[in-house]
């Protein structure tokens, strides 16, 4: 079985795609979206959750594993062509038991992106304590 940061990494890479997307149309999305008016009335700050999104969608990768792990199914059945929508879980396997070096590389791969992820996003919310810091301290001056 093939490391899971490849596995891993392509859910986090979407994941962290449907995050820049929402952290870029959110404002816009906000003026016509009932269910986003209504998310920003209960929870203010709701777009700081987005590592969670990031990590229930890089879980999808490993779904096939985990099927596996807890004995609900046996490894030759997770390993079917259905089984490709989990990120192409089967098409990986066949690539690891066929061509370890090509596997080598994917999983280095998958630990690059697994890196940059956590590096944007730690970035992302350095700035966004900057911000609110930055908000805070105009809040102090303001009422002063």
């Amino acid at each position: 079985m093939p490391e899971k940061h490849f596995y891993f990494s392509i859910g986090a890479t979407v994941g962290s795609a449907v995050c820049v997307a929402l952290a870029k149309k959110r404002h816009e999305w906000r003026k016509t979206s009932r269910f986003l008016q209504w998310l920003y009335r209960k929870e203010p700050q709701w777009f700081l959750y987005f590592p969670l999104i990031i990590l229930a969608i890089g879980i999808w990768g490993l779904i096939p594993d985990i099927i596996h792990l807890m004995g609900w199914l046996p490894k030759e059945q997770t390993r079917g062509a259905l089984f490709d929508v989990f990120f192409f879980h089967s098409t990986l396997e066949h690539i690891e038991n066929t061509m370890p070096v090509l596997d080598y590389y994917l999983n280095i791969i998958g630990e690059f992106l697994l890196l940059a992820i956590a590096l944007a996003v730690m970035f992302y919310y350095v700035i966004q304590i900057k911000k609110a810091v930055a908000n805070h301290q105009q809040s102090r001056r303001a009422s002063k």
